[in-house]
């Protein structure tokens, strides 16, 4: 789902002519092909169903949506700002558009879920989020939930293959399993920067950059990466162990959503979590397919040997 902002903070809903969310509004969707990432689902609904070039974009949430029939949709949204060209879509997708701030979205027909979801995330003029009270137990409680997810879908990965380069986009299971301590850090360490410097405009990761580095450095053996991500979220821990309502509740300058809290920022390190569990286990069934394929590869060899002797 891309929540594109524009720079006057009205994001762009669109009307589904067909399919199960047919006639009803929500926010641009697209859905998640097996071999793809959420995040180039994302890029492919931008470049190919609304025709622009994306800019920076950072995941935002996770929402559950019903469709007409029944079906249960999982659906990460990104928030999207930037973006090259004005949206155009074909009719046959998407039979209407409007651009509203989200606090007046409540005229449209969207699907419920969406408008829930809506109501709790944006507030006031121009969709500013709501306040939120953030408590540092259930935060450790949220992060460590979602870190049990990941792993396990890691962990659904045979060990053999956790270095193979799993997806399209040339991933392996250990390039994620980096990929999600280092983007920890740096949220923890931003929050902390931020906090530390009053005015301080949060500064996105960038996946791409990290991308480009991660691959130019020496490779890493399994139990030196789960030691990394293990030190890491205990130091996470610690600092969140002794933060108060009123720190994790401090507002911060945000360049894509306007103004965000300190709580907010430590929560999507577990939404960023999540957001792999769907590759990594996207990365299983290559996994098993690959286990497949070999065994059968082996079996041919074997006879051929045999029908030789």
């Amino acid at each position: 789902m891309a929540v594109m902002v524009r720079q006057d903070r009205k994001v762009l809903f669109v009307r589904h002519a067909r399919g199960p969310f047919g006639g009803r509004w929500s926010l641009p969707l697209l859905g998640v092909a097996d071999v793809e990432t959420a995040e180039d689902a994302l890029e492919r609904l931008m470049r190919q169903m609304l025709h622009v070039e994306p800019g920076p974009y950072e995941f935002l949430d996770t929402l559950y949506l019903t469709g007409a029939g029944g079906e249960r949709f999982i659906v990460n949204g990104f928030t999207c700002i930037d973006w090259q060209g004005e949206p155009r879509f074909p009719a046959e997708v998407f039979d209407d558009a409007i651009w509203a701030p989200p606090s007046e979205a409540a005229g449209l027909d969207l699907l419920p879920e969406m408008g829930d979801w809506l109501n709790t995330t944006f507030a006031g003029e121009g969709g500013t989020p709501e306040a939120v009270t953030y408590d540092a137990e259930v935060l450790l409680a949220t992060l460590a939930e979602a870190r049990g997810e990941f792993l396990a879908a890691f962990d659904a990965i045979p060990v053999a293959l956790r270095s193979a380069a799993l997806d399209e986009g040339g991933w392996s299971a250990l390039d994620v399993l980096a990929h999600s301590s280092d983007v920890e850090a740096y949220y923890h360490s931003e929050v902390v920067r931020c906090l530390d410097e009053p005015g301080r405009a949060w500064r996105a990761f960038n996946n791409d950059q990290w991308y480009d580095l991660h691959r130019r450095r020496p490779a890493e053996d399994e139990a030196t990466l789960r030691a990394r991500l293990e030190a890491v979220r205990a130091e996470t821990r610690t600092w969140l162990t002794y933060q108060p309502p009123e720190a994790l509740g401090t507002y911060l300058d945000h360049p894509e959503r306007g103004v965000v809290q300190v709580g907010g920022r430590i929560e999507k390190i577990a939404g960023h979590d999540r957001a792999h569990v769907g590759q990594l286990r996207q990365m299983a069934q290559a996994a098993a397919l690959q286990s497949a394929l070999d065994d059968g590869a082996e079996d041919e060899d074997i006879t051929g040997r045999e029908d030789r002797a």
